[in-house]
């Protein structure tokens, strides 16, 4: 597979699935309060809490959730394309992915980089898992879960 294939279609791809998929997590933090949680296969994102509406960051589950995708989805793109269906794209299926996973990011950079918001190395607290499922960037369905707790 060339390099071409890899820059302009799948680290773009991986980057706009890597944003717009991920599994949520309803956890117990150990000796704190209970929230919810996201990222997949590690969670790389989680609540604060310094402050209510913040979020905290952790890069080294980031990254590593970051390569399990790409990892993934490279693997899927050479087996499709070696073995059932040479890929052949117009420039447009290009720039359109290239744009949507720019802008993503810009998003995503936007948010996790507000003031408020806190970026560390690793988690360093335990959890208790409740309850997890699978999200969608702009659905917000794990909410209802976390208030069934709270009835």
């Amino acid at each position: 597979m060339s390099k071409k294939i890899f820059l302009s279609f799948i680290f773009p791809l991986s980057v706009i699935i890597f944003i717009l998929f991920t599994k949520w997590w309803i956890v117990d933090v150990v000796d704190g309060t209970d929230g919810i949680m996201y990222g997949f296969p590690f969670i790389y994102k989680s609540p604060t809490f310094a402050s209510s509406m913040a979020e905290e960051y952790f890069i080294t589950e980031l990254i590593i959730d970051f390569t399990v995708y790409l990892g993934i989805i490279t693997a899927i793109i050479y087996t499709i394309n070696r073995f059932i269906y040479k890929f052949k794209f117009r420039k447009i299926v290009f720039v359109f992915l290239i744009v949507s996973s720019f802008l993503l990011v810009s998003l995503e950079l936007f948010l996790a980089l507000w003031p408020d918001n806190m970026i560390s190395l690793k988690r360093d607290y335990e959890i208790k898992i409740k309850e997890t499922g699978l999200k969608f960037y702009f659905d917000s369905s794990e909410r209802n879960n976390f208030d069934n707790y709270h009835k």
